[in-house]
């Protein structure tokens, strides 16, 4: 879904998930939503309890590295310990890496094939929401990719993805983020694309 600022991008996120919850009846916990930072996953927590209430229990909303910790296993406890007590940033380089490590297939651990581990890491998950994502960087884009099963040769294995973002702007752009990534969405995931046209925002 591409649209402008104030089109209702979050809005359609939110309402999608309540479609999925309410009249697919789907899971909560096979639902996954992702989004840039820690305040925008409030922001859709609270959006989404407000709409639908304790149906939104089970949901797993998370910004990239947060789903990273949890597939790796790792926590904010333990990133901020290892940054250092001097009140330095917590440093999460080198997660989403890791993670997609884990999901490709780059990981051995006894007795799990590749393809047992990626299907114990993404257990139960089959539909991903992604917000803003005009403003996602190399390593966030191939962890949806790697989420999605974007190069799984069978459509098995394959979640459902749905993205809203803004292919004419990119506030991140310092720290790696780029428009291409949602300009070739459509080319990715053979994707229907569909336009919100009205800025309600600013309106007279």
């Amino acid at each position: 879904v591409l649209a402008g600022p104030g089109a209702g991008k979050t809005r359609v996120i939110v309402h999608r998930c309540a479609y999925l919850l309410r009249v697919v009846r789907v899971d909560p916990r096979a639902i996954l939503l992702l989004c840039y930072n820690r305040s925008a996953a409030l922001e859709l927590r609270r959006r989404l309890v407000a709409l639908v209430g304790d149906d939104a229990r089970g949901v797993v909303i998370q910004t990239y590295h947060g789903f990273a910790m949890r597939l790796t296993g790792s926590s904010f406890a333990e990133r901020a310990q290892r940054s250092g007590a001097n009140g330095d940033q917590t440093d999460f380089s080198g997660l989403i890496p890791a993670a997609l490590d884990l999901l490709e297939g780059r990981v051995e651990l006894p007795g799990l094939s590749p393809d047992a581990l990626r299907d114990r890491l993404l257990a139960g998950y089959r539909h991903i929401l992604v917000d803003e994502y005009q403003d996602i960087d190399e390593e966030q884009y191939r962890l949806v990719a790697a989420v999605a099963g974007r190069t799984l040769a069978e459509d098995e294995g394959r979640l459902t993805l749905l993205a809203v973002g803004d292919d004419d702007q990119n506030i991140y752009a310092f720290r790696g983020a780029s428009v291409a990534f949602i300009r070739r969405f459509r080319a990715d995931y053979a994707a229907e694309v569909h336009y919100l046209v009205e800025n309600y925002r600013s309106t007279g």
